[in-house]
């Protein structure tokens, strides 16, 4: 797993004040490693706040800042329940002036979703400069 890392392996001393076990090395799929032993009870991308009351894991909010006033405010974040076999999913919320709204997608949902803007801006983007040159 070290290799698949970029590192190699041989053995090192640790520094006084580490507390995890010697050795231990963990790739996650982010391709981040972990610096100690890893909070199995939630997900590595869970903001670890809440979630008994929430009755779900959730990601820090990401919010879509275009750097100009919006009509509405967007959020996305990772959300799953706190069985550990569920599947995250990606939570979309929104809310304006007269009215918020949530929408849950699966991660196949928001793979797709991706695509789809990614070919709707191509198109808009052609419509564009198509426009320029008449």
């Amino acid at each position: 797993m070290a290799t698949k890392a970029g590192m190699n392996a041989y053995p090192v001393g640790l520094a006084p004040d580490i507390e995890r076990p010697c050795g231990y090395v963990h790739v996650f799929p982010t391709g981040t490693l972990a610096t100690e032993s890893a909070d199995l009870s939630h997900p590595r991308w869970c903001d670890r706040g809440g979630c008994d009351r929430r009755g779900r894991h959730r990601s820090p909010t990401l919010h879509l800042d275009t750097n100009r006033p919006e009509a509405s405010i967007v959020g996305v974040a990772l959300v799953r329940a706190l069985q550990p076999a569920t599947d995250p999913m990606v939570s979309l919320t929104s809310v304006g002036v007269d009215a918020a709204a949530g929408l849950l997608l699966s991660m196949g949902q928001a793979r797709v979703l991706r695509y789809r803007l990614g070919n709707l801006f191509g198109m808009a983007m052609t419509a564009r400069s198509d426009e320029r040159r008449t």
